[in-house]
This record gives C-alpha cells, sequence and structure tokens, in this order.
C-alpha cells in the first residue's frame, strides 16, 4: 500500500482521491449534529464578545413584565386564581394607558371558583370584583374592553384535544405555510374565551440540541393555519399593517427587521431588559400609572413550576415571559441577528477550497506556509463576523471550521505517515549505502592485511550474536539496546581501520613481527582514532561514528590491563571494544594466515577459556561458551575460500 502511496508516477492519483474524499467530509460535515454543537458554541462565544452593551434593569425600554410571583401568590393565594382576579388585574393595568396588554398565560378550563363556593380568603377581596358575574364572563370583558392579545401553545403532543374550530383564522400571512414549522396539536384556552378574541400568539419555545435558547420563530402553522408568535401577535396590536416583503423583511412601523427562510432570528440577551413589576402591587395601585403609560404590558409568571423557564447559557436562565419581553424589546431596538443558510453553504464552499490549497500547501511541503494561512484564515474570519454582525447576521462559523479542521486533522496523518515511510525509506537506503561504503573500506583494509571479506562478515556476526545472548541472559541490559546492537553490527568493519596506515612492508610481513615493527604494528588504533575523530567533527553527536571510535581504538585493551594502547582495565574498557576484542581473536584463531595455520574449534575455544579474566571479560567468555556452537556455524557460513 504505501509503496503505491509513494509512487511518484500516481500522485495525482493521490490528489483527486484527496479531493474526492474531502467533498464526502464537507458533505457529511453539512448536515452533522457535529457541525450545529460546534456552531452553537462559535455563536455564544460571538456573542459574548461582541454584545457587550448590556443595559442596566433602570433603563429605558418599551415592555412592562406584570409579574405573577412569590409575593402575589403568598398574598392572595396559590395559582391558579380566581378569574376575577385576573379580570381585575387587567383592569387596572388598561386604566393607566399601555401601548397594549399581552397575557403569556392559557386558560384551558373554565373556571372551577364560581361566586357561591369563594372561600372566607376570597372575601376579602370581594371590592375587586366588578359585578356579580361568573367569573369567565369577568375575564373574557376585561380582554375584550382592553383588546388584550391572549396565549395559545403548539407542541408535538397528537393527543391533546383540538380547538380549530375556536380559532380565528387570519389569512394575512396563509402563503407563508409551506416554509414554517408544523405542529401536530394546540393547547388553546376555553373555547368561550378563544372565541372572544382575534388577537392570539402561541407562547411555546424551542431550545437547540444542547438544551440551549438561542433562536426564535415568528410564525407557525397548525393544521394548514399559520399562527403568529406571542411576541409578533403582540406587535401586531399596534401595527395592523405589518408585512413581510420578497427580502424576507418584516415591516413593523418604522423598523425593518430581516428574518431567515424559516422565518427565524435570533435572539439577543444583552440589551434593555424589561422592567418587572409585581402583580400585587398593581392590584393594590401601588405602582407608578406613568410606568404603564404608553408601554406594552405582559403579564405572566416567572416562577418555577408555574411557567417555562429556558437555559441561555450554562448559568443564565429565563422565564418563557421573561424571554417574549427581550424578543418584543430586540425587534424594537432592531437588534435581532440572522443565521442565513446560504452563509452555512458559503462557508462550507471556502472551506472545501481552503481544504484543497491546504493539500496543495502540504504537497509542497510548505509547512511555514500553512501556520500563515491558518494565521490570515482566523483573522479574515473574525473581520469576516464582525462586518456583518453589526448588520444583523450571523455567518454560521462552524460550518467552516469543523469540516476544515477535520480535513486538515486527517489529511496531516496522511502526509505525516507518508513522511514517516519516505523518511524511514531514505534512511534504509542510507544505511545500505552507508553499510555498502563502509564494508568497502573495511574490504580495502582486510586486503591490505591478507586478509578477506569473510573475515568481515563473521567479525560482525560474532559481535552481534554475541550481544544479543548477553542480553537476553540479563547482562548489561541497560547498554544492550536494540539500537546499540544494531550500531555495532554495522562498525564492527571499521575495527581495523588504522591499519590503513601501516606500511605494506610490515602489514603484508610473513612470519613474526621484530620488536619494532610490532610497535609500529601497534599504533594502528592510533591511526584509526585519529581518522574517526576528523570524521565526528562534521556532526554534534553521531553514535555511529563513536560506536566505531570506540571499537577501533580499544578493541586491543586487555581485561586485566595489559593491552594497548592505553592499558585500559576491566569494565574501563567500552563494551563494544570488549566483545570486538574476543570476537576478533577468535576469528583470527580459527583462520588460516600468512604467519599461521588455522586452529581447531577446540583448541581456540580452550585458549579463549584460559583468557577467562585475564585478556577478556568473565561474563564474556561464559556468554560465548554457552554459544561457541553458533559461533563454529558462522565461522562454516562465512569461511574464506582457499
Amino acid at each position: 500500500m504505501w509503496k503505491f502511496l509513494l509512487n511518484d508516477k500516481i500522485r495525482y492519483v493521490r490528489y483527486i482521491v484527496a479531493t474526492i474524499f474531502s467533498l464526502f467530509l464537507h458533505y457529511f460535515f453539512y448536515g452533522s449534529e457535529i457541525t450545529k454543537a460546534v456552531d452553537y458554541k462559535f455563536y455564544d462565544m460571538s456573542r459574548l464578545l461582541l454584545e457587550n452593551d448590556v443595559t442596566d434593569e433602570n433603563s429605558s425600554c418599551n415592555t412592562v413584565i406584570v409579574n405573577i410571583d412569590e409575593k402575589s401568590l403568598q398574598k392572595i393565594g396559590q395559582w391558579p386564581w380566581s378569574r376575577d382576579i385576573n379580570a381585575q388585574l387587567i383592569h387596572k393595568i388598561n386604566s393607566m394607558n399601555p401601548a397594549t396588554i399581552a397575557i403569556d398565560m392559557v386558560f384551558p378550563e373554565l373556571d372551577r371558583n364560581s361566586l357561591q363556593n369563594r372561600t372566607k380568603k376570597d372575601e376579602d377581596w370581594d371590592e375587586l370584583s366588578i359585578q356579580p358575574k361568573d367569573n369567565d364572563e369577568l375575564l373574557i370583558d376585561a380582554i375584550v374592553e382592553s383588546n388584550s392579545i391572549l396565549s395559545v401553545y403548539l407542541h408535538e403532543n397528537q393527543n391533546m384535544p383540538t380547538c380549530k374550530e375556536s380559532l380565528f383564522v387570519n389569512l394575512r400571512f396563509q402563503y407563508l405555510v409551506d416554509r414554517l414549522e408544523r405542529k401536530p396539536s394546540i393547547l388553546c384556552n376555553h373555547q368561550a374565551l378563544q372565541r372572544s378574541t382575534k388577537r392570539f400568539g402561541f407562547i411555546n419555545l424551542e431550545a437547540d440540541d444542547d438544551a440551549l435558547l438561542r433562536r426564535v420563530s415568528f410564525f407557525m402553522t397548525y393544521e394548514e393555519i399559520v399562527i403568529p408568535s406571542f411576541a409578533l401577535a403582540t406587535l401586531l396590536s399596534l401595527d395592523k399593517d405589518i408585512s413581510i416583503d420578497d427580502a424576507n423583511r418584516l415591516h413593523f412601523l418604522t423598523h425593518y427587521i430581516k428574518i431567515d427562510e424559516e422565518m427565524e432570528v435570533l435572539l439577543n440577551f444583552h440589551r434593555s431588559t424589561p422592567k418587572l413589576v409585581s402583580a400585587i402591587d398593581v392590584l393594590e395601585s401601588k405602582v407608578d400609572p406613568n410606568i404603564f403609560k404608553g408601554k406594552i404590558i405582559l403579564i405572566g409568571l416567572s416562577i418555577v413550576g408555574l411557567n417555562n423557564v429556558y437555559s441561555l447559557s450554562e448559568n443564565i436562565r429565563k422565564s418563557n415571559i421573561e424571554i417574549q419581553a427581550t424578543f418584543i424589546e430586540n425587534v424594537l431596538d432592531e437588534v435581532l441577528l440572522l443565521q442565513p443558510i446560504v452563509y452555512q453553504k458559503s462557508n462550507l464552499l471556502l472551506s472545501f477550497l481552503f481544504s484543497l490549497f491546504l493539500l496543495f500547501l502540504l504537497a509542497k511541503r510548505r509547512y511555514f506556509s500553512i501556520l500563515g494561512v491558518f494565521f490570515l484564515l482566523i483573522l479574515g474570519e473574525f473581520l469576516y463576523l464582525l462586518l456583518f454582525y453589526y448588520q444583523g447576521i450571523y455567518i454560521s462559523l462552524g460550518y467552516f471550521w469543523v469540516p476544515f479542521l477535520h480535513y486538515f486533522f486527517f489529511i496531516s496523518l496522511l502526509f505525516i505517515a507518508i513522511n514517516i515511510v519516505e523518511k524511514k525509506r531514505f534512511y534504509q537506503e542510507l544505511q545500505q549505502s552507508h553499510a555498502a561504503t563502509v564494508e568497502s573500506i573495511s574490504l580495502v583494509i582486510a586486503m591490505r592485511d591478507g586478509e578477506t571479506g569473510e573475515h568481515i562478515q563473521r567479525t560482525k556476526n560474532y559481535v552481534k550474536r554475541l550481544a544479543q545472548h548477553l542480553h537476553k541472559t540479563n547482562h548489561y541490559r541497560d547498554i544492550l539496546t536494540s539500537n546499540f546492537i544494531l550500531y555495532l553490527y554495522e562498525a564492527a568493519p571499521l575495527h581495523d581501520i588504522g591499519k590503513i596506515g601501516i606500511p605494506d612492508i610490515i602489514l603484508k610481513k610473513e612470519g613474526s613481527f621484530t620488536p619494532e615493527e610490532y610497535e609500529v604494528m601497534q599504533k594502528h588504533p592510533l591511526l584509526a582514532k585519529a581518522v574517526i575523530e576528523k570524521a565526528m567533527k562534521f556532526y554534534d553527536k553521531n553514535v555511529f561514528l563513536e560506536m566505531a571510535y570506540n571499537i577501533s581504538y580499544y578493541h586491543h585493551e586487555r581485561w586485566d590491563g595489559q593491552g594497548y594502547p592505553l592499558g585500559l582495565k576491566g569494565d574501563n574498557i567500552p563494551l563494544e571494544a570488549q566483545l570486538m576484542a574476543l570476537a576478533d581473536v577468535y576469528d583470527a584463531l580459527v583462520s588460516k594466515r600468512s604467519y599461521k595455520e588455522e586452529y581447531g574449534y577446540e583448541k581456540v575455544e580452550e585458549i579463549i577459556l584460559k583468557d577467562r579474566g585475564t585478556a577478556f571479560n568473565p561474563i564474556l567468555v561464559d556468554a560465548f561458551i554457552e554459544i561457541k556452537d553458533e559461533f563454529r556455524e558462522i565461522h562454516r557460513v562465512w569461511k574464506d575460500n582457499d
């Protein structure tokens, strides 16, 4: 497989495969939940970064929430209240000249609290009753008189009772029906109340897949009926001419609100904060009427368990009524954000194009250029985000970065793997060339010395096998690593490289050396040292040359300190030199030389065993004796040709 991937003749095929993979990856991530989840996080970070103009609770705003809170429940009684109290609350608010009143509650059943069954606690509130009418009639009268907006709830439960016949069908936005989210069920107010008004909107909100609320819908449908949101229904009461143009812009009074293809927008929770007023303070006339004058009044509950509460972040939660008020404020402030699908697609296309550019840079190994591209992308995307954000558009950054980073990860892994294989192949070829060069040099030296290339093969195999056995028997395990043994095997042929500086008249002499000749001969480790030291100057550290240095310079040292050139003793002699000494002596004894005949294996083994603790390390001699048959086999395989 790797040979196929590394073949230069098919490099274009590699690029085509990588391009097809990129297409597949981008197609997969376009509809992926991973992309959505990451894009949510990008939006949240963008919002925190850019929406820093938070207004405090006392700032001017267009909405006031009349909150049925704990204080109100403690004074009047637990929810649900008698409908005549609700009616009185609406009358009180309406008397203070608000712009409109909207009720964020659904009354699906008739009031169970009839006049004749009221408790003594209820009698304390007789002054709140308008006239001896049925409680639901009182509420209907208050709603009709104040033109209040009612609520309905759209949901997925198909077993809810239908109320289609009670709904007023407004055909004004009916042309949007095919573009909207459809709900199979609706929870309405009881029939008499629902029929009393044409003004109503759905109050349900839907969190994203990560359970955080970010977006709201302007419209939904139930049985082909287009129903506006609670916030939009409230705004409709202020401007009967609200319309949506061909550019998906909502025209409300002098405001122009952009809406996406699915009639959704992203909320901005860092703008004006609606005022909250306790319902009991309104009922007891403890509120300044100017607070309500000309304002949009929302009546609802913020108590957990009586109204839905939504998470806006890990630490922020708001009730339905607060979010509805924020929705209205966002419309009036024109700070709603849009997330058009076109930016998701365009970011995906940009991601694909930059992925191909990244592939090109990786293929050319322009790694610094890749870093520059990443820097420019981050800067460009931020400026891109900034430019559109203040135009009310979120550009869906997740749809660029998720596929792009995944592609970068996978394609980088592929190129890393290819580079590793290429380097491995390169080092293998280099190692082979290196080994061939070393053996060629060693062979030249051996031939000058009257030896053969087989001597090189034998000695390097002796030391390798002896080192492996020592490692296996737990001797010098901290030194005899696999790399150490490999370098030992490769450096062994250079043990006599210093002989290249010995005159032929001495090197090729038959018979014994004179004392003077032997003194010259003993200089070959020093010559080897000088040669290898010059090579080592070109490297900060080269393990192979260090190994060759130790072998060639110290392999004539003896365990008892009687060797040369330095007279080192015991483990002061590098282990590789000790191994080489034993192997070199063994091969010299079992092989024919110009000055001697070959010795038998048994005699050579006796000589080496006799030199245990004098010429050689006892541990090495013991290991040699244990694998002496392998030494014999190596000698037979690489026997000199006569």
